[in-house]
């Protein structure tokens, strides 16, 4: 992959304005064996300019540029010329030591044998404070036997939208039931808002408890930069939870205000089984402070796809 990114926190770069670096080549997924060519070796550049940055390496970085490379960065600011690049690297690299670099690239092109142009987000961690992201386009070009970057251009990354952040959630919507003992329930989920929330329905029905209605709406806080979710339910209890992911479950914290005003919490788990099927349990319980049993594995099926 080629791409470009400011090395150090956006808060950093802010107060104390230290320059933009370009921070990784163009890469792509490996092609076998039988389809090696320009875009394999593109890969492997970009595995050993990634090296390089993570080590810190200016000069071994600027080796990846062409001798009159040229680099834009998101201000705008024009740098000509390896050893100006180098120069820029190495004060960076001073001033943000430790920073570890990830690449995805959204497009790559080859417009002829020898020419290549990468579009995609690079991100730089630093050792402490927060990742920034921006956009890059660069070009590749080959050079006898090898692949050099000649131009670079950075751009300031979109800031992820609520959407972009809550899709992981879209196989949710639909209608669902699930019954435990003479208990029912039902809950329809659906986009709102532009798709910038979701928004879960539910009824409980049967056992030893009058039916009861509810009401929750899921969103992502960019100030806390996590989802989280609020529930309102016909007794008037209500409650808040924040939403995270391990890969393979959704660990959801709850904190709940009951009719009562006592107060309730709980960790519940929510794991995806296939399109149609989900389970869902509760863990640490607490009601005013005193542990509760836990709610073991329910499993939920899938009754409709919403229109």
């Amino acid at each position: 992959m080629i791409a470009v990114i400011v090395a150090g926190s956006l808060t950093t770069a802010r107060a104390a304005s230290p320059p933009s670096t370009p921070a990784a080549p163009a890469a792509e997924e490996e092609k076998p064996a039988d389809q090696a060519g320009p875009t394999t070796q593109l890969s492997e550049f970009a595995k050993n300019y990634i090296a390089a940055y993570n080590k810190g390496d200016a000069k071994a970085l600027a080796n990846f540029f062409a001798e009159d490379a040229e680099y834009i960065d998101a201000d705008g600011e024009l740098t000509k010329g390896r050893a100006e690049i180098e120069k820029l690297l190495a004060t960076a690299f001073q001033e943000n030591p430790g920073a570890k670099l990830e690449i995805a690239v959204d497009e790559l092109t080859q417009v002829t044998p020898e020419v290549v142009v990468s579009r995609g987000v690079a991100t730089v961690t630093p050792e402490s404070g927060a990742a920034e992201a921006t956009r890059f386009e660069a070009i590749r070009v080959k050079k006898g036997d090898q692949w050099q970057i000649s131009h670079l251009t950075e751009t300031e990354a979109p800031a992820p939208n609520a959407y972009s952040q809550l899709q992981a959630l879209d196989w949710l919507v639909g209608t669902w039931a699930d019954k435990t003992g003479d208990q029912t329930v039902e809950t329809k989920i659906d986009w709102a808002a532009s798709k910038n929330f979701l928004t879960r329905t539910f009824k409980v029905q049967g056992g030893d408890q009058e039916e009861i209605d509810g009401w929750e709406v899921i969103g992502w806080d960019p100030d806390r930069q996590q989802i989280r979710s609020w529930i309102f339910d016909s007794n008037g209890g209500f409650g808040e939870s924040t939403w995270s992911n391990d890969g393979e479950h959704w660990l959801i914290k709850a904190s709940n205000t009951l009719p009562d005003g006592g107060h309730s919490t709980a960790e519940n788990v929510l794991t995806r089984v296939d399109d149609n099927t989900f389970t869902w349990e509760s863990q640490n319980r607490t009601q005013n402070g005193e542990l509760q049993p836990p709610i073991e594995k329910i499993e939920v099926q899938r009754v409709s796809q919403n229109p």
